[in-house]
Formats: C-alpha cells, structure tokens, sequence
C-alpha cells in the first residue's frame, strides 16, 4: 500500500477538497494547522506517542466522539488497505497502531475558520455589501471597541463561558473590521497585525525560542521590560517607561499599569508591609490637609496607595472594585424591596431601620 494510493482514496471520498499532512509534520506542533472546516488527510507512518500528539492536536478543535477513518494494513485484492470508521477519542486509546497507515478527518460543515470570517468581512465591505459597515472608519468604530472591550469583561466578572464566548466574537469582529478597513487603504492586513505580534512574542520570550534561562515568572517579567526597552531603541522611540501606557485607560487600571511597570524594573517596596504602612500615611494626610485643593491631591494618593495595595495582594483593582459595586448594588436592590414590600418610602425608615436591611442582604 503506497501513500499515492491513500490519497487518491481520500480524494474521492473528500470530492477532491482535502488537505494531506505527513504525521511527522505534527509531532512537534501545539496547535493544528488546518481548521476544523477542512477535509484532512494525515499520512504515516503513525509512531505511538505521535499517534497520542495527533489526537491531542484534533482535540483542540474537534470534540472526542468526532468521527474520523483510519487508513489500516489490509489485504492486496483491496489494494493493500481497508477502511475503519472510529472517534478520535477511541483512536488515541487503539491497541494495534502500527496498522494505521493514515488518518482521514471529514470536515465539519457546521464550523467557520478565520479566513471565511475574513471573507464575510471584506465582503460587507465591498460596493455590494452593506452601507453601514462600508462607511465605518477607525475613529467611528472606536465606542464600539471600548464597549465590547467592557463586555467581555462583565462575562468574565460574571464567569459566564457561553457569554464570554459570544463577547468574544463580537470583540473579534472589532479588531477584523480596523484590519480590514487598514487593508483597503493598503496601510496593513490582519496578517501584518499578526505577523508583528508573532514576532514580538517570540522575540521577548528567549527562554523559550532562544538559550536564555529564567528562574521563574517574576524573571520572565523582568527581562520582558528589558526587552521592550531595547525594542523602543530599536524603533527609534526615545519614549519613557511609562509613556507607552495609554492615558485612556480607566483611572484605576491606569495607576495599576504604572505601578506594574515601575515594579518591573526593581521600583518597588520589597515587602507588603511598607504598602500598608503608606495607605495609613495617605488617609492621615488627608486629615490634615490645609484646603480642599490639598484634600483632593491627598485623596488622589490614598486611592494610588489602595491600588498598590491591591497589586501585592496579586488581585486587578479595576476588578476588585468592580465587584464591590456589583455587591452594594445587589444589597441596596435588597433594601429598596424591603421598603416596597411594607408599602413605604425610603423616608418612612431611620437609616438604623435601612441598615438592618443591609445586614440582612448581607446574610442573603
């Protein structure tokens, strides 16, 4: 049985849509190179651990019950082969492997890659597509870029997996239609954008692609800035450590993204003590602050103290107090029921009266 004969088989049976990789062009990959919407032939031979790494691959974009064709040793009045229909997830736990002379993987017509979302974009874009996307720019699209941003942080907020899903694809149809709008002015495509952030991953991971060695993930952090540095000298952009930090940020996530950096190149408190130590400073200058210009410049500092606090405790301050809000919000939900289920006002109760409610809400 010879490779040219798997492959004609699997022609017919793909109606000549198919893509062959040899199975040792996968032993050393992380992610499949084909998407789940091809027709799939992978050609031996299959050694055992390879096999395993094959199902793994699949795995990450097929389910476990996927069905999929082995190629197997068979008798010469069947051309040297015969056919088995299995699961992926069977496949990776076969006894007799070394019959398996191919793997063939049928398309699954219900999946879209990223190059037909491409398509469905350029398409929407083009003169006979729709007038609202063909007269989007980047700067209009800039609300839509933050909200969706903000939506998918609420599904993580809320550990929603079928929202963040969703979210996702909605910021995913942001960053293609920029790209997209960019490649029309013939600026850049989508695979300059992901061609320069392949090559910029690579570059500040040497402990992976190159022979530097690292102790850990605070090491890894370091010789990240260190590198962006030398990247910034590079370019030619003669810009602080701090300057790159967009000043549109929300404040909270904006003080955390200087500490952070700071941090990074050795500017900070070796200890956590210090940090609370120095909130305690801050709220007792505010006391003592001689006017209100001087009370809001302390309580600026209270506030930066907080998020540093909060940045040694290894948590995201956006986050921290975004789910204070969703907490007092509840409670006070909570407390306005209390008041409509009497038939009252929130005049109607003392504020002792509406705390025992927040006590209650608490216990809820």
């Amino acid at each position: 049985m010879s490779n040219s004969e798997i492959i004609l088989r699997a022609l017919e049976i793909s109606k000549n849509r198919l893509i062959i990789f040899p199975a040792s062009d996968l032993k050393e990959r992380h992610f499949p190179p084909f998407s789940s919407n091809q027709n799939v032939l992978i050609t031996g031979p299959l050694e055992d651990d390879n096999l395993e790494n094959i199902c793994r691959l699949l795995l990450r974009i097929h389910s476990a019950e996927k069905k999929i064709a082995l190629f197997l040793s068979g008798p010469e009045e069947a051309n040297g082969f015969r056919l088995e229909e299995t699961t992926i997830q069977k496949a990776a736990k076969r006894e007799k492997r070394n019959e398996i002379k191919a793997i063939y993987l049928p398309a699954d017509p219900t999946k879209n890659s990223m190059l037909d979302f491409q398509e469905l974009i350029a398409h929407l874009r083009a003169p006979e597509g729709c007038p609202w996307d063909r007269e989007q720019t980047h700067q209009s699209l800039r609300p839509n870029l933050l909200e969706e941003t903000y939506e998918v942080l609420h599904t993580l907020d809320e550990e929603d997996m079928q929202g963040l899903q969703e979210e996702l694809g909605d910021l995913l149809l942001q960053i293609v239609l920029h790209a997209e709008i960019s490649s029309e002015q013939h600026d850049f495509n989508i695979e300059d954008v992901i061609t320069g952030i392949e090559r910029k991953l690579i570059f500040r991971h040497p402990h992976i692609f190159g022979d530097k060695a690292v102790s850990g993930a605070d090491e890894v952090i370091k010789n990240w800035e260190i590198l962006k540095a030398q990247e910034r000298k590079e370019n030619h952009k003669a810009q602080g450590l701090l300057r790159s930090v967009p000043k549109s940020m929300a404040a909270l996530s904006l003080a955390q993204a200087y500490q952070k950096r700071a941090a990074r190149v050795g500017f900070d408190w070796e200890t956590i003590e210090p940090v609370k130590q120095k909130v305690l400073e801050e709220l007792q200058e505010v006391e003592t602050a001689a006017n209100d210009r001087e009370r809001t410049k302390e309580l600026g500092d209270v506030l930066f103290a907080i998020v540093n606090l909060i940045r040694w405790y290894g948590q995201d301050a956006e986050s921290v107090l975004r789910e204070a809000a969703a907490r007092f919000a509840d409670r006070f939900e909570y407390i306005e029921d209390c008041v409509q289920k009497r038939g009252k006002t929130f005049a109607d109760f003392s504020l002792a009266e509406l705390d025992a409610f927040w006590e209650e809400a608490k216990k809820q």
